[in-house]
């Protein structure tokens, strides 16, 4: 109300320097808005959980491949034996495009969380498997066959995890933040590879050559039958990707067929092929299989093979956040062109004027090599879920994804022993730095910048 003061001067009742509203009552989220973001928050956690334990069940069987390469096939040398063991981990990269093709093509039409279910319980029975498999020496040839059963189980499972759990984190992730909330994925992928080191680096340390050889490699893949029945436990109350539930309708409604779907974005499933080879050839090498090439190829000390692969991949780990931040701020091309581009230059200086056997020559050019290759991997979940439409996207990526880590990943740990022990050491540099150009080459000239495209149109 309005009225007269003492000076006759109409006065009015409100207060003459009235704050602004937004500074008397601020604006708060609302309790439901806090909540979503909490329980959105876990279900990110959860779903990382998983990637974790689907690498460290993968990882621990490259790692501890030289303690039981000579257990499960005769015993003529240990580098055809280390060759063996590592073919049937190429082997099991066979499973992974079809446990991809079939998690692509459910989980757009079911949802993320089933599918990744599904995969965790599928490794956790491949780590049983591995586990309690009886050697050469009791049972002949048939002990090579049961590993490769579990192998493929764990291919199976891995490439139905990658392609559901890949995009149901780059789903998950705040559009505004979506690079440095879905490095989560890499960051999942690499505790679990440093979980599987760690353990090798512990055992080498504490049991002796011939306890290693003789049960020691067995305990992380019981260890790992623990792991993952403990994370279907936690992933079981994690939520739907809300992206994916928001256009499940739509995307049934326009549903062409599985290979309908893939050759209507062709281009982009063409764009992949030429990025993710040297993505994978990067990572199986370097984060997977270092620690094995160094002991196997460069005759260096368990010790300190697997001592040094573990600093340079907890120092890969800090990085992953930072470049995720340069990406949200600079761009996907921008982290592709620097990663890719720096491992072009540097993977030939880095073989051969700092690698060694030593701790510090195996450490050295790994962690420079992570350094770089942590700009890509930090960026790849949202750079490919950008790339390709809500209602297809887990099954135009599964292809080239699953392909590439079958062809190129799968078979690195195997072709960079055998070329550089039967052809020249040399050989596999060349293939890298090509496979690091042409990504290079298709990010700059094929796609254009995806940073802040919404993921549900």
């Amino acid at each position: 109300m309005a009225g007269t003061d003492s000076f006759g001067q109409t006065a009015d009742s409100s207060p003459r320097y009235a704050k602004p509203i937004e500074e008397q009552h601020p604006i708060r989220p609302s309790d439901a808005t806090l909540s979503a973001e909490k329980a959105r928050r876990k279900s990110l956690i959860r779903g990382v959980l998983g990637v974790s334990f689907e690498y460290y069940d993968f990882v621990v069987y490259a790692t501890f491949a030289p303690y039981f390469s000579r257990l499960f096939f005769p015993q003529d040398s240990a580098l055809a034996a280390s060759l063996n063991v590592l073919g049937i981990f190429a082997i099991g990269f066979l499973a992974r495009p079809v446990g991809a093709m079939l998690a692509g093509r459910l989980a757009d039409r079911f949802g993320r969380k089933p599918i990744m279910l599904c995969a965790l319980m599928l490794a956790t029975l491949g780590s049983l498997v591995i586990a309690c498999a009886p050697t050469y020496g009791s049972i002949g040839a048939t002990a090579a066959f049961v590993l490769v059963a579990a192998r493929l189980m764990q291919g199976l499972a891995h490439g139905m995890e990658s392609i559901s759990a890949f995009v149901y984190v780059g789903e998950m992730a705040d559009p505004k933040w979506r690079t440095l909330q879905s490095c989560a994925y890499p960051i999942g992928l690499i505790l679990g590879i440093i979980q599987g080191t760690l353990f090798g680096a512990i055992l080498s340390s504490v049991l002796s050559a011939e306890d290693m050889q003789g049960w020691g490699w067995r305990i992380p893949f019981a260890i790992g039958v623990l792991y993952g029945l403990l994370t279907v436990f936690l992933r079981h109350g994690m939520d739907e990707s809300s992206t994916y539930e928001d256009a499940k309708h739509q995307a049934n409604l326009e549903d062409n067929g599985y290979w309908r779907n893939v050759w209507r974005y062709r281009k982009t499933v063409l764009i992949l092929f030429l990025i993710w080879p040297a993505n994978y050839v990067a990572s199986y090498t370097m984060l997977v299989t270092f620690g094995d090439y160094a002991i196997t190829m460069l005759g260096a000390k368990p010790k300190d093979a697997y001592w040094a692969v573990l600093v340079a991949q907890v120092m890969y780990l800090f990085m992953l956040p930072v470049w995720a931040y340069i990406s949200d701020r600079r761009g996907r091309r921008f982290n592709y062109t620097v990663g890719f581009g720096a491992i072009f230059l540097l993977v030939y200086p880095l073989q051969h004027f700092l690698l060694g056997p030593s701790f510090l020559q195996i450490l050295l050019p790994m962690a420079i090599g992570l350094f770089f290759f942590a700009a890509v991997a930090s960026t790849e979940v949202a750079f490919m879920s950008e790339l390709v439409p809500n209602r297809v996207r887990a099954q135009v990526i599964s292809i080239p994804s699953s392909v590439s880590a079958v062809i190129f990943g799968g078979t690195a740990p195997y072709m960079k022993s055998w070329l550089t022990a039967y052809v020249s050491p040399n050989a596999f540099i060349f293939y890298f730095m090509t496979l690091a150009l042409i990504a290079v080459l298709a990010v700059r000239f094929l796609v254009k910048e995806t940073r802040g495209r919404d993921l549900a149109s």
